[in-house]
């Protein structure tokens, strides 16, 4: 590639660092059709998962208030979170993977950036200001009624869709029906939630209304590591210089390229492919769409732009299965494995030992020592249980529980108080191992060793 070809600047800055407007021209395509049915139906994901209920609970919902996270009907506690270890490395490991495989899919595909900019308000954009020409007429003329009408309308679908995001987006915090119900109550009677919801429906707007490319291209830190995760096998939107190269016209001894210029036109962050792999390249391929109907329209085979690696742009062989791509494909499976196995195996009831702050233990007549122990009991299950405490050494050890056997509620956390009395000649160093046991429906579902302290 030649020098000329390299851009010097980001291409939505310029050389005195303001920033250029990117008016991507809407285009046709069978990657344009496909990344739009994709889109949509991670709309309606998004939108319709806070409306889905199992076994009477939410689908998904991360209920901070009450400290508990629900996915697909299980209820989750903050003393599982050993289990979103697996689930941020099985995350990072798919990037990984899925990056070296074929480049930046999430970015082109499933990102919540390019999906609803798109797909929802560059229709809107388009729908009401018109094509990539129209709009940039529209912004350069004058401010009149007409300018003014249809640039407050635009805004107003904005804010409309922008509100519906930000609300959606409580309800995966609080739940659909508080949402229901808030929405026809004045904001006072629910302040932090009313406030959580405008902070968002500002980011959401101003996000996609007015930042929008920018956030790819400065903000979002998956395209600084990108190269480093790609390597010369890695599928990604790619230029055929060697076929493209000289550009001109047809019917001269030119390369396929007709300089038509079509491809930087649709691309929604306003690069050159033909500049080669850029940072701000979302891999979306609207310049493939862009460039096969000018090969259709001048008789060329499709593909001058196309998904391909560097290797066989070179003319090598290509290999998708290397060392990098296994290494990648195992972590990520033994993450997955574990994650299920772990989640399938946990425990449905659990409990600590919290020592009762202040007075760790008295002395009683007859040189007996007790200690106040406060069992937190969790349970995770959907049914309610009964719950024996048990303490089966020393033989000497007398248990104090208020209530055998104690009524543990269905998705609850629960304090249970109890004393455990020994001699005292029986601590040393003031000092006494113990094992509590914890029977649910007469079943041991858990055990702890603690040390019950006295005078030395």
């Amino acid at each position: 590639m030649s020098d000329a070809h390299i851009p010097k600047t980001l291409s939505t800055v310029d050389q005195t660092g303001h920033r250029i407007w990117v008016y991507p021209k809407a285009i046709k395509g069978r990657f344009t059709l496909s990344r739009q049915w994709v889109s949509y139906a991670l709309m309606v994901f998004y939108f319709g998962v806070p409306w889905l209920k199992i076994n009477g609970l939410p689908a998904f919902q991360l209920d901070v208030t009450d400290r508990r996270f629900i996915i697909l009907g299980q209820i989750f506690f903050p003393q599982d979170v050993k289990y979103l270890v697996f689930v941020l490395v099985a995350a990072a490991i798919a990037m990984f993977f899925f990056t070296a495989l074929a480049g930046r899919l999430w970015c082109g595909w499933a990102c919540p950036q390019t999906v609803f900019l798109e797909f929802v308000f560059r229709k809107i954009e388009i729908l009401i200001e018109g094509d990539r020409n129209q709009r940039l007429a529209l912004d350069n003329a004058p401010w009149g009624l007409k300018k003014i009408g249809k640039k407050s309308f635009k805004h107003i679908l904005f804010l409309i869709f922008a509100s519906l995001t930000a609300n959606t987006f409580l309800a995966y915090f609080v739940g659909i029906d508080n949402i229901l119900k808030w929405i026809t109550q004045p904001p006072s009677e629910h302040w932090g939630a009313f406030l959580f919801m405008m902070f968002n429906l500002v980011i959401f707007y101003f996000d996609f209304a007015w930042f929008r490319e920018q956030f790819c291209t400065l903000l979002c830190p998956y395209a600084r590591f990108q190269s480093a995760l790609a390597d010369e096998n890695t599928f990604q939107v790619s230029y055929d210089e060697q076929r493209g190269e000289p550009r001109g016209k047809v019917g001269k001894a030119n390369g396929d390229c007709v300089n038509c210029n079509l491809c930087v036109q649709v691309c929604p962050t306003g690069i050159d492919i033909r500049d080669g792999l850029q940072l701000e390249c979302i891999g979306c391929a609207r310049c493939i769409d862009a460039c096969d109907s000018i090969m259709d329209k001048v008789k060329r085979p499709r593909g001058l732009i196309r998904y391909d690696s560097e290797a066989r742009m070179e003319g090598k062989t290509n290999k998708i299965i290397r060392p990098r791509i296994m290494i990648y494909a195992g972590i990520l499976l033994v993450m997955i494995a574990g994650l299920i196995w772990s989640v399938s195996h946990r425990p449905l009831v659990e409990f600590t030992v919290i020592r009762n702050p202040g007075e760790p233990y008295s002395v009683l007549a007859g040189n007996t020592v007790s200690n106040h122990l406060t069992l937190r009991l969790i349970n995770k299950d959907r049914q309610d249980h009964q719950i024996m405490v048990r303490l089966e050494e020393p033989e000497e050890a007398q248990l104090i529980v208020p209530i055998q056997p104690y009524p543990l509620f269905q998705n609850s956390t629960q304090r249970l108080d109890i004393f455990v009395n020994v001699p005292q000649r029986l601590l040393e160093n003031g000092k006494l191992p113990i094992t509590l046991y914890l029977d649910s429906d007469g079943q041991q579902v858990g055990k702890m060793d603690i040390r019950l302290l006295g005078p030395q």
